[in-house]
């Protein structure tokens, strides 16, 4: 790997790897404000005794990933991104489902779609050899 690509991955993992750990941090302590903003349909935001377990226990998943990216030295840094883009290809799939049902909003659907994409981009753009 160059220096400017090693420069560039070094940059790309921290700022994922916080991202995660912010947007966990913030679905731990507000997980209905989280839920409601994503697009869960408004009265199982407010009112779903599961949601913020659910909620809380993909926060942590969420801050346990951003805290790898941040940590992992660069030769180990390949799986925890493969593994990163696995889970948020788990978490596309889990809320295009829920589309499909109506439980959440259709912004809720391309933001995941997104996602995914912009996840897969850089872990092809990174993965290159």
């Amino acid at each position: 790997m160059s220096s400017l690509s090693s420069r560039d991955w070094d940059v790309t993992r921290k700022t994922v790897g916080s991202l995660s750990m912010w947007i966990g941090s913030a679905a731990l302590f507000a997980p209905r404000w989280i839920a409601g903003a994503l697009g869960v349909r408004p009265d199982a935001a407010r009112g779903d005794v599961a949601l913020p377990l659910l909620v809380r226990l993909a926060a942590a998943r969420n801050i346990a990933m951003g805290a790898a990216l941040l940590v992992t030295p660069p030769p180990q840094a390949r799986r925890t991104t493969e593994v990163a883009l696995l889970l948020t290809a788990l978490d596309a799939a889990a809320v295009w489902t829920s589309r499909a049902e109506g439980d959440v909003a259709r912004r809720s659907a391309v933001l995941s779609g997104i996602v995914l994409a912009v996840a897969s981009y850089g872990t092809a753009r990174w993965h290159r050899r």
